[in-house]
This record gives C-alpha cells, structure tokens and sequence, in this order.
C-alpha cells in the first residue's frame, strides 16, 4: 500500500507586511521615545532639586554655626584664612558650605593653600603650583552639579577648573556688583549701593533676620548653566553686551537686554557675546557666579562691557524645560517658570529701598523690600 504524505505549504512573511510591521515598530518608538525621555529629564530635575536642597539645608548649618550666612567675594584680595569663620576672600559661598557638605577635607586643603598664597609661598594664577591650578580645584562636586547640564562632567574652559551650576541670590541689585575695584565710591553712594537688595553681595554678611519678607518667601538658590568657553554665544552660560544696556549713572536696563540680547536668527545664541566665566569655577564668589531676579529664568545676561560686570543682569537658567529650580531662605526647594511675573522691565534697577519694580520675581530676591510672594 502506498500512502502520500501532503505538508502544507509554508508561507512567510511578503515585502509589503514586512514593511507594515516596520512602520508599526517605528511609530511604537516614536510614541515611546518621548515618554522616556521626559521620564529621565524628571529624574535629573528631581536630583538637581535635591542638590539644590542640600545646599539650602547647608546655609542653615553654616548660619548656625556662625550666627551668620557666609558673603560672596568681600572687599580685599585673599587672606581668607585669618577670618575663617566668614568668607573673607575672593571665595564663593559654595567654599564655606563645604564642611556642612561633607567636604570638610577639601575645605581644609583650601583653606591652607589660602594661607600659602597669603604668605607669598604660592601665586594666584601662575603655573604650576599656584593658587587655583591645584587638584582641590579641578575635582568634581557632585552636588554643585545639576544632571541635565551637558557640561557638568568636563572641566571648565579655564585651568582645567571644576564647574558649578549653583548660584547665590543678588536679588535685583545690579550696579557696582565689581566694587570696589573699579567703583571706589561704592560705599560712600548709598543710592547706588545695593547689596541689601539680595542675600549674597559682596562684602555683606546677612542673617536670616533680615529676611524681614520671610524666609519662605525669600530666595537663596538657584542654578545656572555653565559656560564652554570665554566668550560663550549661548544664551544659557553665556552674557552679552547691548547698546544702552548701562548707562552712566549706574543704572542697567532690563528691557533693553531682554529685547535686543538674542541673536533674532536664533533665539538660543546671543547677538554679541562677552568674556564671561558664569559657572567655570565653583570657588569663585564674583557675581558672574550669582543670579538676578529681574529678568525671568531661562532670560539672555547682559554686562556693561565685554569683560566689565560692574552692572550686570544674571539671570537664573537651567536645562530643565520651563523654568528653574530656586532654594528658598527657609530651605524649601521650588520650580520658578520662566513665564513668572517681572513687572516692570521698564524701570532702571538701582532701587536700593522698598518693593521691588520686578513683579513676583522680584519680591522674592528681596530679603527685606516689604513684599510677600503667593504661589
């Protein structure tokens, strides 16, 4: 008996439902994609919130350890060890926050090389061995970073520098922010004299008291991107110079830097740039390492010149979509929008008393301007 066997035919996939299932796949990721990345973007904002978080919880420790807040970049050279208690240096608020940011024995490193530049062992700038080109300098402080800065792991364009995206309250005060190198009569002008205006100027140790608004309602920290290079053309790090920006009388206009700082063929670029070294090193005090309340987060910076900041508008800005993150006095931790009220960009930015003309924003950069901030 003969019997046939009869397999059925085996079919595989045509071009065409290939090609469909491709497209399926494709439009999937698509979909996808964005959900994850937004998923990983909310991660980093979380951790540059908790950064900012720390830093905040360290203010507190450090004013009650000194019975005051530690100053940004005081009047004089160095010589920060004979008052170590308070920055009394060219040194950031970041250096006196680090023992309460378990960094006790980077502190100490600097603090003795302080005392060798003081003693004339050592330069400030001069290779090798001097002042800032030291390991202490170049290593990375995690907690100065913020994740979604694409810089934050490569040093910084000058000395190989470790950079920073954290940066300290100016308020609205914006002449004078170099004195009084290039403004002896910084102290005697009291019009013009507008270190009250935010928590850390220079030369100006605050407590908590003078928080007069409230500390919940007043701002401390806040972050910035970090610049690639001197001369940076990004709006975010970098600053720009605009004509009429600074007038003689030490007054800056906001809304001149807001409406002609950009370059209009791209609004990420600046038209003219400047030699700024916003975020290059997380030890430099100077008030190209603080932020602004006047123009909002995410705004382009402008200087009076090129390579002077003796009044300057820094805005806050980050990489986060929307807005910026801002640690405020009582060491609660919020999201500012860059579409938050600034009031009136028309009015020159020497108030040194009362309410500030800059809206909510303003108010809180103001420690003690009489204003309270509703959210």
């Amino acid at each position: 008996m003969t019997s046939k066997f009869h397999s059925a035919d085996k079919r595989g996939f045509t071009l065409v439902e290939l090609l469909v299932v491709i497209a399926i796949i494709g439009i999937l990721i698509g979909l996808l994609l964005p959900a994850v990345q937004a998923a990983r973007e909310a991660a980093r904002r979380m951790q540059c919130t908790n950064n900012i978080k720390q830093v905040s919880l360290a203010l507190h420790n450090y004013h009650d350890a000194h019975n005051s807040l530690p100053t940004s970049c005081p009047f004089g050279s160095f010589g920060w060890y004979t008052n170590k208690n308070n920055n009394y240096a060219n040194m950031s608020v970041s250096v006196c926050l680090l023992p309460f940011m378990e960094e006790s024995a980077r502190y100490d490193v600097i603090l003795d090389l302080d005392r060798q530049q003081v003693e004339g062992k050592i330069s400030v700038w001069a290779n090798p061995g001097s002042f800032f080109n030291q390991d202490v300098y170049r290593n990375r402080i995690n907690g100065l970073i913020c994740p979604s800065e694409p810089n934050g792991s490569l040093p910084a364009g000058y000395a190989d520098n470790a950079r920073t995206n954290i940066m300290y309250c100016l308020g609205d005060g914006t002449s004078k922010l170099d004195a009084p190198w290039n403004h002896p009569n910084y102290v005697s002008v009291s019009t013009k004299k507008c270190n009250s205006r935010g928590l850390f100027h220079m030369n100006s140790w605050k407590t908590f008291a003078a928080c007069t608004d409230g500390t919940s309602n007043t701002a401390a920290v806040s972050e910035s991107a970090s610049v690639q290079s001197n001369y940076y053309s990004a709006v975010k790090g970098g600053s720009a110079t605009v004509s009429g920006f600074y007038t003689g009388d030490l007054d800056c206009h906001p809304d001149v830097c807001m409406n002609g700082a950009r370059n209009p063929n791209d609004p990420t670029q600046l038209l003219t740039n400047c030699d700024t070294w916003r975020g290059s090193f997380y030890q430099d005090g100077r008030a190209w390492n603080g932020f602004h309340t006047v123009l909002p987060p995410n705004a382009p910076s402008c200087q009076a010149t090129s390579t002077g900041y003796w009044g300057a508008i820094y805005p806050a800005n980050s990489f986060h979509s929307g807005g910026v993150n801002v640690g405020m006095a009582d060491g609660s931790v919020r999201f500012v929008s860059e579409t938050v009220d600034c009031g009136d960009l028309s009015a020159t930015s020497t108030q040194c008393t009362g309410k500030s003309p800059y809206g909510v924003w303003g108010a809180m950069g103001t420690p003690s301007g009489g204003e309270t901030v509703s959210q």
